[in-house]
């Protein structure tokens, strides 16, 4: 059934209102001296699919906790001491100075700072500081195949497998639907755990075997055949692979520019106020 939002605004606006015929706005629902809370404040935010009772108790909490909030404020301004509404008014000009300052940074660097990094930024920068960057866990560059071991390509898959040329790989995708479960993508680093769980019978010890030694390995059960292949490894300790951490190091140098780029456009608003003579420093 729809819901009748005149009605709603019809019953509430009957509710809230201690005299019909009080000169007040027509759409106000409440008010608290002369501060009015309007339906439609309040509209905006209600949940959908609320039923005509769960929309009544919803306005009901809203316009009480309105009305704690305009109270609890006027109280407050009451009974608080010139000396702390002073340093509250002080600390709120300057979160607001702060934040439409941020926001107008923002809105510059967006606009005007190239954000392009390239290749040969990064490789000096990993060269420099690789050291800061070891690995908190062992990461492997691996690809899979599981097949029923019912299927009679077995040996030419196995040998596409572990060889991997380009048509190899063409040949391995154009029948993937044989496979159970698949992945090619052994140029992405990835949780040797996380990797490896999806081949529970493979045993720790085996694990980390295929790993330190970047071997092939076939599992068979009962039902399937598993193909692995590690390509690459770095253990946990070891200083992280630079294509392991390439989004980070272009992300930190993307900040320093930013840091960088803000510096230099303060500078200038400030030597251009000195410049117009908007801004004049007086002797001590």
């Amino acid at each position: 059934m729809k819901f009748n939002w005149f009605k709603l605004y019809i019953i509430v606006f009957l509710i809230s209102s201690c005299n019909l015929f009080e000169n007040k706005p027509v759409s106000a629902i409440a008010k608290y001296k002369s501060n009015y809370l309007f339906f439609e404040d309040i509209e905006k935010y209600m949940p959908k699919n609320l039923s005509e009772k769960e929309s009544l108790l919803y306005l009901e909490n809203e316009i009480a906790k309105w009305a704690k909030n305009h109270i609890l404020i006027e109280q407050a301004n009451i009974n608080l001491d010139n000396e702390k509404k002073n340093y509250l008014s002080g600390m709120v000009k300057e979160y607001s100075d702060e934040l439409f300052s941020f926001h107008y940074k923002e809105k510059i660097v967006k606009s005007l700072m190239d954000t392009v990094i390239n290749q040969n930024s990064i490789d000096e920068y990993y060269k420099q500081n690789k050291i800061n960057y070891k690995l908190n866990e062992d990461i492997v560059k691996a690809r899979f195949i599981k097949i029923s071991n019912e299927n009679f390509e077995i040996p030419n898959i196995r040998n596409r497998f572990r060889r991997f040329n380009k048509s190899d790989i063409s040949f391995l995708d154009s029948i993937s639907l044989q496979f159970s479960a698949y992945s090619f993508n052994d140029s992405i680093w990835i949780n040797k755990d996380v990797f490896f769980s999806k081949f529970p019978k493979v045993r720790d010890y085996v694990k980390n075997n295929i790993v330190k030694k970047n071997l092939f390995y076939q599992l068979e059960d009962s039902l399937e055949l598993y193909l692995i292949k590690v390509n690459q490894s770095a253990l946990r300790n070891d200083i992280a692979p630079k294509d392991y951490l390439e989004p980070t190091l272009r992300q930190i140098l993307v900040n320093k520019r930013k840091l960088e780029f803000i510096r230099n456009f303060e500078n200038e608003l400030y030597i251009n106020a000195i410049q117009t003579k908007d801004l004049e420093i007086y002797e001590q």
